[in-house]
């Protein structure tokens, strides 16, 4: 059934590209658009990656100059032998990996945490769009300097953020291991001051994975759990917009503190944990960190899973 639905998904983005269908929150929509299986293209594309797969293979066995080789696949008229590489020298290096150096590397690679900047200044504009804001960001509603456990493109913990905030990917709480990773990444951190409360930010796409993330991270790190901001349209702020003045339109006409958790973020003597599952633009952090610090709370550190 997983195997299906990721071919029907693979089809369905094809079919988007052309303009055949769109995606529209909860799932597809027909353009109306005619769409005809162009079998000569799709034929010639599958012959061109067999052709490529071939040349790796052939690659690997070359009995003559490799960089000859490779410039000859680019159609290179002066290829000619390097005179450097293993087959014109007749050097070979070892193929073997010192374990030392690829558990550094490794080490490397694994070990989480980017920071996360505070949003200093409002975009400008925000008057035109019927929002109350510009200038700089007062500090007493900033954020302080957040972590994600990694960027969606880093090599190691990427690769996993990529595939459990997929847009596909069910709602379901994060595995072990990556709960782990930020407990690592909290256990690094160089805060002022140790938060002593949970807060979670609202989510219209995974609201079971942000708040079980929570939950876990008050529970290990024994911290009060004051609950989740929340959205005034259950839909959340809409499409995700990469303008910095629409984006925070979105957000704050939507964004909100509910009146117990805004007594109880009132009452902590010291920062407030704001997790949530990944930070783009950072808007919506910084419109809650607003929304929690003028409810008294004393700072705000944002934690997320990943960073755009």
């Amino acid at each position: 059934m997983d195997l299906r639905r990721s071919r029907l998904e693979q089809m369905l983005k094809v079919l988007d590209v052309d303009g055949a269908v769109q995606r529209v929150r909860g799932g597809w929509i027909s353009t109306g658009h005619p769409w005809v299986y162009d079998s000569e293209r799709y034929t010639a594309v599958a012959a061109a990656r067999d052709r490529e797969r071939r040349a790796m293979l052939d690659y690997i066995a070359a009995t003559t100059c490799r960089m000859e080789f490779l410039r000859g696949q680019l159609d290179d008229a002066e290829a000619e032998p390097c005179g450097r590489c293993d087959v014109c020298t007749g050097r070979y290096w070892p193929t073997e990996v010192d374990p030392a150096r690829r558990d550094a590397a490794a080490g490397l690679l694994d070990r989480p945490g980017t920071p996360i900047a505070p949003r200093r200044q409002w975009p400008t504009g925000m008057k035109a769009l019927d929002i109350p804001l510009s200038g700089r960001v007062p500090e007493g509603e900033r954020h302080e300097e957040g972590r994600a456990l990694a960027r969606f493109t880093d090599v190691g913990w990427g690769t996993e953020l990529r595939r459990i905030l997929a847009a596909d990917a069910p709602d379901e709480p994060v595995s072990d291991r990556v709960l782990q990773g930020l407990v690592r990444v909290l256990a690094d951190w160089d805060w002022a001051q140790r938060p002593v409360a949970v807060a979670a930010m609202p989510s219209a796409t995974r609201p079971e994975l942000v708040t079980d993330l929570a939950a876990r991270i008050a529970g290990l790190g024994r911290l009060e759990p004051l609950g989740s901001l929340e959205y005034a349209d259950p839909s959340g702020p809409g499409e995700r917009r990469h303008n910095s003045a629409l984006r925070l339109a979105q957000v704050h006409k939507v964004l909100r503190i509910g009146p117990d958790l805004a007594a109880r973020a009132g009452q902590m003597d010291g920062p407030v944990l704001l997790v949530d599952d990944h930070v783009d633009t950072g808007w919506s952090l910084a419109v809650a960190a607003s929304l929690l610090r003028r409810a008294g709370a004393p700072a705000v550190l944002p934690l997320t899973l990943a960073a755009g």
